[in-house]
C-alpha cells in the first residue's frame, strides 16, 4: 500500500535521510553482532509462543521496509499507478500478503527443524558466533557501498 500510494517516490527525494539510516543500520548491526558474540551460550530453551508470538512475527513483517522497496520498484513497471482501481489494489494486498505468509510458513518450518539441532550450550555459541560474524560481515558490506 505504501509503494502504490507513493511512498517510494517520496523515498528518493530524501536521499540525505537514507544516508542517515544507513549508518544506523550498520551501527545496529555492529550491535547485534557484539550482542550474540558475548552472549552466554544456553542453549535453546521451550518458549510459549501463542499469540503474543505471532503478533510479535507480524509486527517484524509488517516494519520491514525491504517489501516497500520491492513493490516500488516492480509495481510500476507492471501497472498504471495512476489509474488502478480499488479492486485491482485489492488483488495486489492480497497477493503479496499471501506471497509472504507462504515465505513465514516456511521459515518456520526450517526453524523448527534447526532448533532440534542446537540443544546443547555448545552448538549454541557456534551458531552465536556464526550469526554474529555474518551481522559484522553485512554491517561491513553496507558501509562500503556508496
Amino acid at each position: 500500500m505504501a509503494a502504490i500510494s507513493g511512498l517510494s517516490a517520496l523515498a528518493l527525494r530524501f536521499d540525505a535521510a537514507f544516508v542517515i539510516v544507513k549508518w544506523l543500520g550498520v551501527a545496529y548491526l555492529l550491535f547485534i553482532a557484539w550482542k550474540l558474540w558475548t552472549s552466554a551460550p544456553d542453549g535453546i530453551q521451550a518458549q510459549a509462543g501463542g499469540k503474543r508470538g505471532l503478533l510479535a512475527g507480524m509486527l517484524l513483517t509488517l516494519g520491514n521496509p525491504k517489501a516497500v522497496v520491492f513493490f516500488g520498484a516492480v509495481l510500476p513497471q507492471a501497472f498504471d499507478l495512476t489509474a488502478l482501481s480499488v479492486s485491482q489494489i485489492a488483488v495486489i494486498v492480497a497477493l503479496g500478503l499471501a506471497i509472504d505468509l507462504g515465505v513465514q510458513v516456511a521459515y518456520l518450518m526450517v526453524a523448527a527443524r534447526a532448533r532440534a539441532f542446537i540443544r546443547s550450550p555448545r552448538q549454541m555459541r557456534a551458531v552465536n558466533r556464526s550469526a554474529a560474524g555474518l551481522m559484522a560481515g553485512s554491517a561491513a558490506l553496507i558501509a562500503m557501498r556508496s
